[in-house]
């Protein structure tokens, strides 16, 4: 009983960090020509058309992790989670990290 105890208590951490998660999505400017996989904000970003997505361990965007993903997959017209997308003001300053 105690083992089935543990191996429940211990499954429930380990599980944690999955309800953290939210799907993340980019809009590119300049959309790709093939399906890629970059890695940014340690996540790996699948690119492909305009279309960017990845599965962060955060609830809701910023302008800091904005910047850090753009450094690797270009300048973005959206950014965020479907529920806490970036405005067109914190877009404007993410993309600003590139010049």
């Amino acid at each position: 009983m105690i083992r089935f105890a543990t191996a429940a208590l211990v499954s429930t951490f380990v599980a944690l960090p999955a309800l953290a998660s939210t799907t993340f999505t980019a809009t590119l400017q300049t959309p790709t020509t093939e399906k890629q996989r970059l890695t940014a904000y340690d996540a790996v970003w699948i690119c492909e058309g305009e279309t960017c997505e990845a599965i962060l361990n955060r609830k809701s965007a910023t302008v800091r992790v904005c910047k850090k993903v753009v450094e690797e997959i270009g300048a973005v017209k959206t950014f965020g989670t479907e529920a806490d997308p970036l405005t067109e003001e914190e877009l404007e300053k993410c993309n600003a990290s590139l010049n």
